[in-house]
């Protein structure tokens, strides 16, 4: 008697054959084993199919037993008594029709476990202005300038779609054209879409304003939208949900970005406001009274030491500056 035919062919001894995992000797004792019968050979294949089965790739889906045992041509109508497979035939299909299920299940849970398989969220960066006025380039080259107390987040690069920012306070933007990619403000109330223009954006937590440098946008919420236009002003409220749009006096609200001022009969408290914010400095009025005079003048990109000559030459003022305060006094302006 050879030492193969010592050897019991069990269900556990198959397994390890189709893993590859049986000795020389278990192999050849199921070889001949195999080779005693057409019905073992034929129930070898089977096993075969479904082994190979087991190991393919592809969603997950619940085993159904009874199908599996259809599909490879096994009966299982007839009473237990009088079924011709062999018991360990039945409990082998039956089991590797569970391995079926653990293998796909575990292919599945790998696949959504692997880190690298995930999509990852892009880098963001932060643009922050404090006290000062922050100027800018972002990824696309478009220029973005921030009032003091604002801040911008963008991706480190515009891969996607669009290219998308998240605005809070203040900022002027110059976009660079890309008709296949619009440029997308969001505000956390009302966004801006545009695909090259210049724009100012003014948020608060009551309001949401767009003025309009040349170009257009589409200034939008969930429930409406307006397209604005060059010299055009928008203001979105909050709480109403509603736009307005009207014609813009001057471009001063933006000038902190462009440096180019252009007034026309303006009170000298409009003035002094706009050329604090845009250059960063105090001016103090000392007589009260000078916050009614006028003035018609325009600058571009001038230093604010030539800004306050023309100014106070004009008007028959005098000004100094303290540091970053500057001081007007003078009699009122008939």
């Amino acid at each position: 008697m050879s030492k193969q035919q010592n050897i019991a062919i069990t269900e556990a001894l198959l397994i390890k054959y189709l893993a590859g995992e049986a000795s020389p000797e278990e192999a050849l004792a199921i070889d001949e084993w195999v080779e005693q019968t057409p019905d073992n050979n034929r129930l070898l294949q089977q096993y075969l199919q479904l082994w190979s089965h087991a190991g393919k790739e592809g969603a997950y889906t619940a085993p159904d037993l009874q199908r599996e045992l259809q599909r490879l041509n096994i009966d299982t109508s007839l009473p237990t008594g009088s079924r011709k497979t062999p018991v360990l035939r039945t409990l082998f299909i039956r089991r590797a029709v569970a391995v079926v299920f653990m293998v796909a299940l575990g292919a599945a849970l790998l696949v959504f476990f692997q880190p690298w398989k995930t999509a990852k969220a892009p880098l963001m960066l932060a643009l922050t202005s404090s006290n000062d006025i922050l100027r800018d380039t972002l990824p696309d080259h478009s220029r973005v300038t921030l009032a003091p107390g604002s801040r911008l987040e963008h991706p480190a690069s515009f891969d996607g779609a669009d290219r998308t920012v998240q605005l809070q306070g203040e900022g002027y933007f110059s976009i660079a054209p890309n008709a296949s990619k619009p440029f997308i403000v969001r505000t956390g109330t009302a966004d801006i879409k545009v695909i090259g223009t210049a724009f100012n954006v003014k948020t608060n937590k009551d309001s949401v304003t767009i003025a309009m440098d040349n170009g257009a946008v589409l200034f939008f919420d969930n429930h409406d939208s307006v397209i604005v236009k060059g010299g055009m002003q928008s203001v979105y409220q909050v709480d109403t949900h509603r736009f307005s749009v009207t014609k813009m006096e001057g471009g001063n609200d933006y000038a902190y970005a462009t440096k180019t001022f252009h007034f026309e009969a303006t009170r000298l408290e409009l003035v002094v406001s706009a050329l604090e914010k845009a250059y960063n400095v105090k001016i103090v009025l000392e007589n009260k009274k000078l916050a009614d005079c006028t003035i018609t003048t325009s600058f571009t990109d001038m230093p604010i030491q030539y800004v306050m000559e023309v100014i106070t030459a004009s008007l028959s003022l005098q000004y100094h500056m303290e540091g970053s305060t500057i001081y007007v006094q003078g009699n009122e302006c008939n």
